[in-house]
């Protein structure tokens, strides 16, 4: 088991954020931001990043990079907020290929982000950033928040989200709180059902570690229903990002990583 000096993993280790990446370049920088302020904190000698797809560096040359004389141990994180391909065969795949002659390195992988108390507070965050975008004063009580996430093929899981995200809603006072997964939802994101004229406010907020092509989705559909529902106001909050509080999360799961081996 490693002991922690002053916060810090020995430098025998080092720490690998892996990214699925974007075609979206914005996407993109978030995640090099994120990889910078992880860094930054010096948790480990040597912290490198890279992408599955899309973007370099590319996850190979991230772990090659990793692979230095003193480092004995290797902590791979997912940059990604819940487990799924990426995380289950894409990672392993990668890392399998990239090791395959190296036994003598220990790989410790991380578990997603996931709904974490600090995930949690930065969709709090976000929400308030969202709703800080307006000069109204429109009570929670006549607010509608609408979130959506990614979701997983995993029902049971994308149950315990949702009943997370609701919770956070309730404590937050707004009115109704409506989970849709893209592309999974029992609503499409244009569905109607959700009657937003009857609220003098909707906040929509993407539930995704980075911007991409869902992301930018939410917020247009925030357009077109302001067109449709000039009476109600309809505010886009912010994805997660590079937040410092995501960073906190991620050395977080790295920690128990490491801890639980």
């Amino acid at each position: 088991m490693a002991i922690f000096t002053d916060d810090k993993l020995p430098d025998s280790y080092a720490l690998c954020l892996l990214g699925h990446g974007s075609r979206d370049p914005e996407g993109n920088q978030q995640f090099l931001t994120l990889w910078q302020k992880l860094r930054e904190r010096n948790f480990c000698h040597i912290t490198e990043g890279g992408f599955l797809d899309f973007a370099k560096p590319t996850a190979t040359e991230a772990l090659s990079a990793c692979h230095q004389n003193s480092i004995k141990n290797i902590i791979v994180i997912p940059g990604i907020l819940f487990s799924g391909e990426h995380t289950q065969k894409d990672i392993p795949k990668t890392i399998g290929e990239a090791f395959r002659d190296h036994p003598e390195i220990n790989l410790i992988f991380s578990e997603p982000l996931a709904m974490q108390p600090e995930v949690m507070e930065v969709c709090q965050g976000r929400i308030e950033e969202g709703e800080k975008l307006s000069s109204k004063s429109i009570p929670r009580a006549e607010t509608l928040l609408m979130i959506v996430g990614h979701g997983s093929r995993d029902k049971d899981f994308n149950a315990q989200v949702e009943k997370k995200l609701s919770w956070l809603g309730e404590e937050l006072g707004f009115s109704k709180t409506v989970i849709c997964f893209a592309g999974t939802s029992q609503y499409s994101l244009e569905d109607e059902k959700f009657k937003p004229q009857e609220f003098r406010r909707v906040i929509l907020f993407p539930f995704f570690l980075f911007t991409g092509v869902w992301v930018k989705r939410v917020h247009a559909l925030a357009d077109t229903f302001q067109k449709k529902y000039p009476d109600t106001e309809f505010l886009k909050a912010p994805c997660l990002s590079h937040h410092n509080l995501i960073v906190d999360a991620l050395i977080q799961r790295a920690r128990k990583s490491v801890l639980s081996k």
